[in-house]
């Protein structure tokens, strides 16, 4: 119960970060986007998504928690020590964070991988990809049960395998906080030949584009080393932010709508009709709706 406690707790204390940097990221697309403005409906309506999927997020965290300190007591700690020395000091806080991150982002990119590729996965991650206007609210607009399947996925595999020092906090956390906003944001913003490097705004709304040639690319959230290890890897070209979004799937306006979206998806839809993972339109087509 302390563990869950301690999620919701957490999870309060990182909404005024978040706030804060949905804040800079709102005028950052303001003053260089890549393409036309989102919406405030638009906005009204990943946010209110946010929130819905946080508490999931809490709840899993909490019991993430939970069998990680189960499987630590059993286990005493992961099989392979890959703890940082002196991680209380800044160099070694962002040097055990980035370790973290790229440990992790293995495991979440086939994870992440697998929702493209099977329907009853896909039927949750879906919500995430029918944003026509990807911008840095569409970060967290994931399906509230998003975050339980990472759990045997991501959460209990990485606790096994690896014992890892604590991810940085205070300004370092402040900052790398924003990663995740930052590769979503409608930025005109890209890291030409560095792309294969670390994850950015260009790189990551191919993953999100309605185009063919994009279709089932760079899955990786911080570190698209693995994409290119695995064959998923896309390099844009100069200039590229290509339109986002499903198609052939109806918009989700209403958040009652999105929150029940996998449950149709799984008992309303007949069986061998629904999609598995965006299905891209035709290269070259121009997306003229407002951004």
């Amino acid at each position: 119960m302390n563990d869950l406690i301690q999620a919701f707790e957490g999870t309060a204390a990182f909404l005024p970060v978040y706030v804060a940097w949905l804040a800079i990221f709102f005028a950052a697309e303001r003053l260089f986007p890549a393409t036309g403005h989102k919406s405030m409906r638009g906005w009204s309506f990943n946010l209110a998504t946010t929130v819905l999927y946080l508490a999931g997020s809490a709840l899993a965290s909490g019991l993430g928690a939970l069998i990680g300190t189960a499987l630590g007591q059993r286990l005493g700690g992961g099989l392979i020590d890959l703890r940082i020395p002196r991680a209380d000091t800044v160099p070694g806080a962002v040097a055990a964070t980035l370790l973290f991150l790229f440990v992790y982002d293995f495991f979440y990119y086939w994870w992440h991988r697998s929702q493209h590729k099977h329907p009853s996965l896909w039927a949750i991650h879906k919500l995430h990809h029918l944003d026509e206007a990807v911008n840095a609210s569409t970060d967290l607009r994931h399906h509230w049960l998003e975050d339980l399947g990472r759990l045997p996925t991501i959460v209990i595999p990485m606790t096994i395998l690896f014992r890892l020092s604590p991810q940085a906090d205070g300004v370092v956390g402040f900052l790398f906080a924003s990663w995740t906003l930052f590769i979503h944001a409608n930025l005109r913003l890209s890291l030409g030949r560095w792309s294969w490097v670390v994850d950015g705004p260009q790189l990551h709304r191919i993953h999100h584009s309605r185009l063919r040639e994009h279709f089932d690319r760079n899955f990786a959230a911080f570190f698209p080393i693995w994409d290119v290890l695995f064959g998923t890897y896309f390099h844009p070209r100069r200039g590229e932010f290509p339109p986002t979004g499903v198609a052939d799937e109806p918009a989700v306006s209403r958040v009652l709508d999105g929150a029940l979206l996998p449950f149709r998806t799984w008992f309303g839809a007949p069986r061998g009709i629904e999609p598995v993972g965006p299905q891209p339109i035709a290269s070259g087509l121009q997306d003229d709706r407002p951004g």
